[in-house]
């Protein structure tokens, strides 16, 4: 994308370049069978980041943004399917008025943004993932999940003990370092997850992102709580990002409807849809 046409779609209402897709945080807690290596670092880091994602989901989320400057909410519907060899997901802006309309859509590595003040959809890059959306904390990447933890990193685990989860269970909690391979296309230097397990339930709780893997100081931190059923399966409900250059400022995402498994027309992927 060049940078003429990005600077006028980040004009345009600001939604350009800050774009994301939401689909990637709505989804199904992932309760399959447990596999023989379920107690690996890599399945439970598997497990924990497929938590907000599933076969295919539809969901309603809200977002709400403080910074310094300004404090502003969204309503926004999602839907996502995985279930077949090419991801797919369209999340719309419900609202508020001004915002209502606009539109991400990703099918496999190709995501298109629609503007419906200028009916214009635009391509967006991978170089983009890691951009901001709508003047939220969270990243494209965030939303997207086109990064998969388990498969663009290295994980070793730091620590292992049994303790308590916000539900005042029992669990094995897992602190783990995650850094990046080779080649992958991701955009930190390093992660440190954590996550809780008991039985054949892996919960995130934690991320904090770290710029380069000699930073001693984590960039951004992303906490996962609330944990509670809906759509008949245990997720955390609420996402909640901080920047540390932006001391006081967050973003926190609040699910308020969830479904899972749920059958979706191939028709909900397309430019059509996605208008």
């Amino acid at each position: 994308m060049c940078a003429s046409k990005r600077q006028s779609w980040a004009e345009n209402r600001g939604f350009g370049r800050r774009t994301l897709l939401l689909a990637g945080l709505t989804g199904a807690l992932f309760f399959g069978a447990r596999p023989a290596h379920a107690d690996s670092s890599e399945d439970l880091v598997r497990r924990a980041d497929r938590v907000l994602r599933g076969k295919s989901s539809a969901g309603v989320l809200r977002m709400d943004i403080k910074t310094k400057s300004f404090s502003r909410s969204y309503k926004i519907v999602t839907w996502d399917d995985s279930s077949g060899a090419t991801d797919k997901t369209l999340v719309k802006i419900l609202g508020p008025t001004s915002w209502r309309g606009f539109a991400t859509l990703k099918v496999g590595s190709q995501l298109k943004l629609y503007d419906p003040k200028t009916n214009h959809i635009q391509s967006v890059g991978h170089s983009l993932l890691g951009d901001s959306w709508m003047g939220s904390h969270f990243s494209n990447d965030d939303l997207v999940k086109e990064t998969q933890l388990a498969v663009h990193y290295t994980i070793k685990l730091l620590d292992k003990r049994e303790g308590k989860n916000e539900l005042g269970d029992t669990v094995t909690l897992h602190r783990l370092e995650l850094s990046p391979k080779p080649t992958a296309p991701v955009v930190w230097g390093r992660i440190v997850y954590e996550l809780w397990e008991k039985g054949d339930t892996v919960m995130p709780v934690r991320s904090d992102y770290y710029r380069k893997a000699e930073d001693t100081k984590p960039a951004r931190s992303m906490r996962m709580s609330s944990v509670k059923q809906m759509g008949g399966r245990l997720v955390p409900s609420v996402l909640e990002v901080t920047v540390a250059s932006k001391p006081g400022e967050r973003t926190r995402i609040t699910y308020e409807k969830l479904r899972f498994d749920v059958k979706i027309p191939a028709s909900k992927f397309t430019e059509q849809a996605l208008r």
